[in-house]
């Protein structure tokens, strides 16, 4: 069971607030409290540790039991995060309660003692909050938590966050209509959810913890539950769980720690003391010594074998002594994890991947696990299962070589290095998820500058050997070995089968592994560097512009928004817009930088580069090629010289090509058996009038596609094309244009200009139509969108009163679907205006809906639409609470350095239009009129120009006897 792959244990929702002083009609229907003298507060595992806490964090706790967490953070400026933290989730539920935890969750947002059912979301709306970017919330199996990102630091508005916090904490309502209305929202989250991974994590689960609560306590509930639980049950999970002594404020963010406390106090020191529940008994980890699991998905687009070893481990404190025994796990870990991903590459693998993870099951502390996994196509389990089995051994009983080790140390220490340097302009919103995550945990939430000593001093202690004890020990001393087979191999006999196979395996001998010495890199030495033949600063925007004697143009601009990091993206010929063949895309795109180089294949190049944040990224945009990467000043130049070398000598090393066909098994599964999937390809291309450019090839031309198809297409954008690289973040600028000098301003002459290729910009929108599109799958699970054409981006003015319109249509579908018809969790609407196709451009509104109600949720869009149509119906109040979220949201967007690189500079000479866009994006917003986007919803949501899409699956056709 790879537990790497399930991102099921947290459930994440799009939330609402909005404050109105609820009258008293409800008091009948207020929950009580009665009060008992009892504190015994969420214990700080910091307490009672030899690993300090981090000291910028002030704790506290109140006579009543309820803990808070202040943490004054710089960035961003004049914004806090706040989170109240509940140490309650689904394995606190009674069997008649499954899905009370999170449906309660939900509930928050639905009646309160200050904020009336519907008001809470528009009120916060009209503060500058969206719904789910500022307002959201998740439930796991052992904590809820409730999220608040301020818009700004005033005291007020710190007040009302902490108002609302109050209210989740004891003031929800829990009306009987309002419970009634949520049930279908819940149901189309949970249909949401399901997938074939999911039903294989659930059915793995109940295998693997028969004995423990954790495998009956999935976070999303059951269906009878759901749909038939009465409000006395929700009354019974409120009262006995939402206690005082369970909950945690949080705050972090530009604020005063002692006023910040005051307020905290005076909404929660009060709140009435109630007696701690014990929490359940979660049970153990059973003892069966070996066990095998077969669970089959014929709509599965692979085979995933898995071995696992668990022991129990309750409650660990967190000290030095245990992290010290968890780094040397997940040291083992990572270099399993380097030898299967070698293994993967080679002709001969019987996996397309696989990996190795170690560590506290789920992080709910009753245990320990480790578990080695790979995916297959079907016909080769039996082989893929012998092949992990053996790799393991080969870790247990050989251990790891000092090349291995010097490689995992070195990127683990780096990690730690960077951290440290970071830390200074990390984000409130992280901090305050890691805290609220620690809690849960209970780790102690440590500073990155007091981590990095101990874990050096850690590493200098550690071994390989110790590392192969650790997980030797761990694999030995665990009180069962599981092995799981999942997907779509049919297999007879299955549980005997799988045994056989994997004692079979056992039989065969292993060997050590082999020492591997790479050698240096091979492209340091560069030519003479270039000369500048122009250079441009523009002062107001803090840029600088270079063009090089050989044509290569560079942007450059520095920021404070994150310390010690560097982003680089390099932009050159002309992408998908001249795409030979229809999916060559996909092929380049997947192996380009998995080629490795002439010299150095992909994987020694993750030995040369070991310790340093050196990597490269390439993708086949609209209309260019990119190579980008992530790094730090430190770094910087090693960066570059690797980016240099992927486009003067690319490998093109045909382990990538064997890596590619592998992936395909699993991406056409999704293609042909998921809503989302079938949206990315046939309804992709349907949008754009068949256009080959869009969607992807059928699945024998994606097997047939060549290196050397590849090589004709790329090799002359590499050579000469245009060729435009920005460098944006934290360094010394002429630092860094001696740095481009030296690896970009000295290749081959590249053209001056671009060809405006207006030809192959040519796309057409399809004429109004409603189409239905099937798939085969048992999944009852379908979407239903509505698009009306509209414009490409470059009338900035429109485009962003079209992008408010869509923001309007967004919070209407909220309103209408989720809430009146309760027939959707997260409808949504968005419009896109392209910056490379001409003229293209269009709007949307999209559901993911049970297929039952398609018809029923494609006439409420059409009923929403007609009435925005009319060119009369958003009113003032409407538009500013769809302005002020996304003002806020720019706001914070233009403090992020991938906003400078991605939306203003990384193509600004080639379109220097971007650059006027960004000086006029927060104005430009906030100006917008209620006019102004009227009109244009009477001019674009046209029925006559209207694309209704259903995409609904079927189930496949019995097979003929």
């Amino acid at each position: 069971m790879d537990t790497q792959k399930t991102d099921l244990p947290t459930l994440y929702f799009q939330m609402t607030p909005k404050p109105f002083f609820f009258l008293t009609f409800v008091t009948a229907l207020a929950l009580t409290f009665s009060s008992v003298a009892a504190k015994d507060p969420i214990p700080l595992p910091q307490e009672d540790s030899d690993i300090p806490s981090d000291s910028a964090v002030t704790w506290g706790v109140f006579e009543n039991g309820l803990r808070y967490a202040v943490l004054p953070n710089p960035e961003p400026p004049n914004r806090i995060s706040l989170r109240l933290f509940v140490d309650a989730g689904s394995l606190m539920e009674a069997d008649n309660q499954q899905g009370l935890a999170h449906f309660l969750e939900h509930m928050a947002f639905n009646g309160t003692t200050n904020f009336a059912p519907g008001e809470m979301v528009e009120y916060f709306q009209r503060l500058g909050m969206g719904f789910g970017n500022h307002t959201n919330a998740h439930t796991s199996f052992n904590e809820t938590v409730y999220k608040l990102e301020l818009p700004t630091a005033e005291k007020e508005m710190l007040g009302e966050g902490l108002q609302l916090l109050r209210d989740y904490a004891d003031g929800m309502l829990l009306l009987p209509d309002e419970i009634d209305d949520e049930r279908g929202v819940i149901l189309s989250e949970k249909r949401t959810r399901d997938s074939v991974s999911w039903r294989t994590f659930v059915e793995q689960m109940k295998f693997a913890f028969p004995e423990n609560l954790v495998s009956s306590r999935m976070p999303i509930g059951t269906e009878e539950v759901i749909k038939n639980a009465g409000r006395e049950r929700f009354v019974d999970f409120y009262e006995n769980w939402y206690t005082p002594n369970r909950m945690v404020v949080i705050a972090v963010g530009d604020l005063e720690v002692e006023p910040t406390i005051e307020l905290i106090k005076k909404h929660f020191e009060e709140m009435p003391v109630r007696e701690k529940r014990t929490a359940p008994e979660m049970g153990t980890v059973s003892s069966r010594g070996f066990g095998t699991h077969y669970h089959y998905e014929e709509e599965a687009g692979e085979t995933s074998v898995s071995i696992e070893a668990l022991k129990s481990r309750v409650n660990p404190p967190d000290n030095v002594e245990r992290r010290t025994e968890d780094l040397k796990l997940m040291l083992a870990s990572h270099m399993v994890d380097r030898r299967l991903e070698r293994i993967a590459k080679t002709e001969d693998s019987p996996f397309s991947s696989a990996s190795m993870s170690s560590g506290d099951f789920f992080d709910l502390n009753f245990a320990l696990y480790s578990s080695i996994d790979a995916d297959c196509k079907p016909e080769n389990w039996e082989k893929a299962l012998s092949m992990i089995e053996q790799e393991l051994r080969r870790a247990t009983e050989y251990g790891f070589t000092e090349a291995e080790y010097a490689e995992v140390t070195a990127n683990v220490t780096r990690m730690y290095e960077e951290a440290a340097k970071q830390m200074a302009t990390r984000k409130s919103q992280n901090l305050a998820n890691q805290i609220a995550r620690r809690i849960g945990q209970r780790r102690i939430f440590t500073s990155p500058a007091d981590d990095l000593p101990r874990v050096k001093e850690m590493l200098e202690k550690l071994s390989p050997e110790d590392c192969q004890n650790a997980l030797k020990g761990l694999w030995e001393s665990s009180s069962e070995t599981l092995v799981f087979v999942s997907g779509n191999a049919e297999i007879e006999s299955p549980e005997e089968k799988i045994a056989s196979v994997f004692n079979e395996s056992q039989e065969i001998a292993v060997s050590p592994p082999e020492e591997k010495k790479v050698g240096a890199f091979a492209y340091s030495e560069l030519p003479e560097a270039g000369k500048i033949a122009e250079r441009k600063e523009i002062e107001d925007l803090e840029v600088t512009q270079l063009r090089f004697e050989n044509n290569v143009r560079a942007n450059l601009k520095v920021t404070d928004f994150e310390d010690d990091t560097v982003y680089v993206k390099a932009r050159f010929g002309a992408g998908s817009l001249t795409e030979p063949t229809p999916g060559l895309a996909l092929f380049l795109g997947s192996i380009f930088t998995k080629g490795g180089l002439e010299e150095h294949s992909y994987d020694d190049l993750q030995q040369i580069f070991a310790g340093k944040s050196v990597d490269v990224g390439f993708g086949v945009d609209d209309d260019a090629f990119s190579i980008s990467g992530v790094t730090t000043p430190d770094h910087l130049a090693d960066q570059l010289q690797l980016m240099r070398a992927y486009i003067t000598n690319p490998g093109f090393r045909g382990e990538a090509v064997t890596e590619f066909r592998r992936a395909l098994d699993y991406l056409y599964q999704q293609l042909e058996h998921t809503p989302g999937g079938f949206t990315q390809d046939k309804v992709a291309k349907f949008l754009h009038s068949g256009d080959p450019r869009f969607g992807y090839p059928e699945r024998s031309a994606a097997e047939a596609f060549t290196v050397e198809q590849a090589k004709e297409w790329i090799l002359p954008a590499l050579e000469s094309s245009y060729f435009e690289i920005t460098v944006v973040g934290s360094f010394d600028r002429e630092t860094v244009i001696d740095q481009l000098s030296s690896t970009f301003g000295n290749l081959p002459e590249r053209d001056l200009k671009k060809p405006p290729y207006t030809e192959e910009r040519i796309v057409k929108f399809p004429s109004a139509t409603s189409k239905t599109f099937t798939f085969e799958s048992e999944i009852p699970k379908a979407s239903a969108t509505m698009h009306w054409p509209t414009e490409d981006i470059y009338d900035i003015t429109r485009s962003r009163r079209l992008g408010m319109l869509g923001a309007v249509l967004d919070d209407r579908l909220r309103v209408k679907i989720r809430e009146e018809l309760g027939d959707a969790y997260s409808p949504f609407a968005h419009n896109i205006p392209s910056d490379t196709w001409t003229d293209y451009g269009y709007l949307f509104a999209s559901v993911t809906i049970d297929p039952a109600q398609a018809e029923k949720v494609l006439s409420a869009i059409d009923e929403i639409a007609k009435e925005l149509a009319t060119g009369e119906s958003i009113t003032e109040d409407e538009l500013e609470r769809a302005k002020k979220p996304q003002v806020t949201s720019i706001e914070e967007m233009r403090r992020t350095n991938r906003y400078w690189l991605g939306s203003v500079l990384e193509a600004s000479q080639e379109y220097p239009q971007r650059l006027d866009w960004s000086r006029t994006f927060v104005k430009d917003y906030k100006n917008i009129t209620t006019e102004e986007v009227n009109t244009l919803a009477k001019e674009y949501l046209k029925e006559d120009t209207q694309v209704s899409v259903v995409v609904k699956p079927e189930p496949a056709p019995e097979a003929s006897e």
